[in-house]
């Protein structure tokens, strides 16, 4: 009788034995399928980013041009200097969220100049002022196909004729203009 009962359970360990031989898993696996990947979209694959660009600004709609005029505010530099300063470091945090939460926008920078100095001059300091804010930008985060800079230096004036450092001070500046897409 123990033989028989030996008998009958290495026969049940070898059919069992057997079974996962034959490709039966006692485990099964209950992992999900990964997900598909999203493809993603690049917005801007057909923006023209040569130095032959012509700019169109944007036609906002009234609310969303009203929250571009709030976040966008021209920012101001000190004589012959585009270094940022306190003032256009907070100007520019608040134009930053405005372009994260608008992530199909782009913008024109505009660096301009006082009426001092030759054009020539003023021409490569105007661009120096618009690239430190793209770089700004850059930095926190901001894609750089996002942001374009050009400069007017001396030629568009907010005040011409100046004869004063207060006349002078308000056309040392960065504006923003919203491209069309």
């Amino acid at each position: 009788m123990k033989r028989s009962i030996v008998l009958i359970a290495v026969f049940v360990f070898l059919s069992m034995i057997g079974s996962c031989r034959k490709g039966q898993s006692v485990i099964q696996d209950t992992t999900p399928p990964p997900e598909p990947q999203k493809a993603q979209v690049n917005r801007f694959e057909n923006v023209d980013t040569s130095g032959t660009a012509v700019f169109q600004e944007a036609n906002l709609a009234d609310d969303l041009a009203r929250q571009a005029a709030l976040a966008l505010q021209t920012i101001y530099f000190d004589y012959n200097s585009y270094q940022l300063n306190t003032i256009a470091f907070d100007q520019l945090q608040v134009a930053a969220s405005f372009l994260r939460s608008n992530e199909g926008i782009r913008i024109l920078v505009i660096g301009h100049c006082d009426e001092r100095g030759s054009s020539e001059y003023n021409i490569g300091l105007g661009e120096k002022r618009a690239k430190s804010i793209k770089e700004y930008f850059q930095n926190i985060g901001i894609e750089s196909i996002r942001v374009e800079t050009t400069s007017y230096g001396k030629e568009q004036p907010v005040q011409s004729y100046c004869s004063d450092e207060d006349c002078h001070s308000k056309n040392r500046r960065g504006e923003f203009r919203v491209l069309a897409r």
